[in-house]
């Protein structure tokens, strides 16, 4: 029997319904992007560090210190790179190879424990990374005690169990995080100015950021007269606080500088006495060299502890311990 024509549209709707229904609870294809959700982020580090801290799996910072070894052996190190990558292929090996730090520190004052995401390493070898030295180095005016994670893009948290090589000359180091096992990072000395170069890094809590600038300059810097100068790249990729530790790479892949120190000059008097203004940034990263230095045998210099009256550094570090203050 054939309906009447007046039914038709309610027998139509039937099958409309069901398919708009299917359409809803049919699954959307995944973002192949990565994306970052900095508050997430953060917060299941803090409470994945605080579940170490109570199974007594985290080291503090002055042990750190007090057991660095006098000397430290040979890493073996990942072969250069001589295969250019796209800025977005480069931004994926950065990615994978690289770790925010977290700090979970005490405050001084209150003697409650707090968290942050204070800086950035990244991989050398299977369970050793390179990132600042002031990083791993207590700042006392706003910690009375710290400890160290890293922290993957994905989540996973392992704790930094020490110092394995340490250069507090020219602001590096090598860390030791055990289990720990992402693909290295070439490290390339000899690079030039005028050479293009990638960062990743993690500035004021803003994870895996990508900026990309050029060599602007190559310098010397004395720490005091009892020290050869440290070599130095002067760099205009954006960082800021949050950045120490984070590697400078070519094209390629290969790592060139790390994120060191950042100085900002606003204004200044001329001859005449007039007041000129404008920013200039000098962004100080630690040449290759000083991180090759580590990764073949020789002595350590003693990792920084915490005095009532700390030295003045000739710069101000970009982060960590002995530059950010918490948010």
């Amino acid at each position: 029997m054939i309906p009447p024509l007046q039914t038709l549209p309610r027998l139509l709707l039937v099958p409309l319904l069901a398919a708009g229904a299917f359409a809803q609870q049919a699954p959307q294809p995944a973002d192949p992007r990565f994306i970052v959700d900095d508050e997430a982020y953060e917060q299941k580090a803090a409470r994945e560090t605080d579940r170490l801290a109570k199974e007594g799996k985290l080291v503090s910072y002055t042990s750190v210190a007090k057991t660095a070894p006098p000397a430290h052996p040979e890493t073996a190190v990942a072969p250069l790179s001589g295969k250019p990558l796209s800025p977005t292929d480069l931004a994926e090996v950065l990615r994978k190879s690289t770790v925010a730090l977290g700090l979970r520190y005490q405050d001084p004052k209150s003697k409650k424990w707090r968290f942050m995401i204070g800086a950035t390493a990244f991989a050398v070898a299977p369970g050793v990374f390179s990132t600042s030295l002031h990083v791993m180095t207590l700042d006392p005016s706003f910690m009375r005690e710290a400890q160290a994670v890293a922290v993957t893009s994905e989540g996973a948290v392992f704790p930094v169990t020490g110092v394995l090589a340490a250069s507090d000359r020219a602001d590096t180091c090598l860390i030791s995080v055990p289990g720990l096992d992402l693909p290295p990072l070439p490290i390339r000395p000899g690079v030039r100015t005028g050479e293009p170069v990638w960062c990743m890094s993690h500035p004021d809590g803003f994870t895996y950021m990508f900026t990309s600038g050029q060599v602007a300059r190559i310098s010397r810097e004395r720490w005091d007269e009892k020290h050869e100068p440290a070599l130095r790249i002067e760099v205009t990729a954006e960082y800021c606080p949050g950045s120490s530790g984070g590697a400078l790479v070519d094209p390629a892949g290969n790592v060139v500088g790390q994120v060191s120190s950042i100085n900002n000059y606003d204004g200044f008097s001329s001859g005449d006495g007039k007041t000129v203004n404008g920013i200039v940034s000098a962004r100080t990263c630690t040449a290759a060299e000083e991180i090759l230095s580590l990764t073949r045998p020789g002595e350590n210099e003693p990792v920084p502890l915490p005095t009532p009256t700390p030295r003045p550094k000739p710069r101000h570090r970009s982060s960590g311990g002995g530059g950010e203050k918490p948010r």
